[in-house]
């Protein structure tokens, strides 16, 4: 008798909102425990592969690599190929927004993109790019919604109109001048008549940088630990306007998470960003043109100057989300080649 079980996928990392949005419905997602928070996966070591591989059909990598270098992603493709373990990689990230410079990620990069069975992206232009510098056709897959079916009653809170956050987390290497963007900003918001709310975690708390921080007139400065999600969600659903304050980087998650609860995003020129929703409004902040704050603060103005966009139609995000499902079914499927899927008994 023959009898079809469901792939057993290894994701990196194991669970992540977007990690568990795209896994197709019947797929069994092996060891998605392996690891807490943002601590280093041991799947990533080649000696973890060839242990664990019996019990595993295909390996979907998609981020949580920051700390691997050439020499080490090849060893991990090797073991991979020795485990016959195809590789499935999502490219989210074509310049590392936890890295300084960008010659480590491009050379890892360069590792997957040649040696991956199936190559992935979110946006035409981070596509374009790809085939551009590696010969490689990615498949483009939409990020999808992240939030639920139905948003939580706890949500349900008005916007607040002129309401400007700006939210520097733990300053990722990426945010090269938060006291220029946030001075930026905050004019911005006080020119077209609101606020702007200016968030940091502890760990990034220095006193040159508050004693700045404090000097910018009008601005209200929040130092908390990192959000819940549900938390995360009502900060972006009470805001007009949100500001991503990146210097380098590709995509975000942030930014669909505001554009499902209805809140504008104010965007860097660098990266995809204004390719993942229409409702983006840019300012110039990348690597080639370095910050403009004339351009922060027009782009404030701009995105303030209308009312708030309307949350998404969660019965259409939620579509995209089945959509994008399925096409990494069919990837995975195609990938497999209709081989270790089967038990005959």
């Amino acid at each position: 008798m023959t009898v079809t079980r469901p792939t057993r996928l290894l994701t990196i990392p194991p669970r992540h909102p977007y990690v568990d949005a795209v896994r197709p419905v019947g797929i069994t997602a092996v060891l998605s425990d392996r690891t807490r928070g943002w601590e280093p996966d041991p799947f990533l070591r080649p000696e973890v592969v060839s242990d664990l591989a019996t019990g595993l059909d295909l390996v979907h990598l998609h981020f949580g690599f920051d700390d691997l270098d050439a020499d080490g992603a090849r060893r991990w493709l090797r073991a991979l190929t020795a485990a016959d373990l195809p590789l499935v990689f999502t490219a989210h990230d074509l310049r590392n927004p936890h890295h300084p410079e960008g010659h480590q990620h491009d050379e890892v990069l360069h590792e997957l993109m040649t040696s991956a069975a199936a190559v992935l992206t979110l946006t035409p232009g981070a596509a374009q790019e790809i085939e551009s510098r590696w010969g490689r056709e990615a498949q483009v897959i939409a990020h999808p919604s992240l939030t639920g079916p139905v948003l939580d009653d706890r949500l349900i809170e008005p916007t607040e109109p002129g309401l400007v956050t700006l939210h520097l987390k733990s300053l990722r290497r990426n945010v090269r001048d938060p006291v220029e963007i946030v001075r930026a900003a905050a004019e911005g918001a006080e020119a077209a008549g609101g606020r702007l709310r200016v968030d940091l975690h502890p760990d990034a708390v220095t006193p040159p940088l508050l004693t700045a921080l404090r000097g910018i007139p009008g601005i209200q400065l929040e130092v908390h630990a990192r959000f819940t999600d549900l938390q995360l969600e009502r900060y972006l659903r009470r805001a007009h306007v949100t500001v991503l304050p990146y210097r380098w980087g590709t995509h975000s998650g942030w930014l669909e998470l505001a554009r499902d609860l209805g809140t504008r995003v104010v965007a860097p020129s660098c990266g995809y960003y204004a390719e993942q929703w229409s409702e983006v409004v840019e300012y110039v902040n990348d690597e080639r043109r370095d910050l403009d704050p004339e351009s922060l603060r027009a782009a404030v103005v701009t995105a303030l100057s209308t009312p708030p966009p309307a949350s998404a139609d969660l019965a259409v995000r939620q579509a995209e989300r089945h959509r994008a499902q399925g096409r990494h079914q069919e990837i995975y499927s195609a990938v497999l080649d209709g081989r270790a899927s089967v038990v005959t008994s």
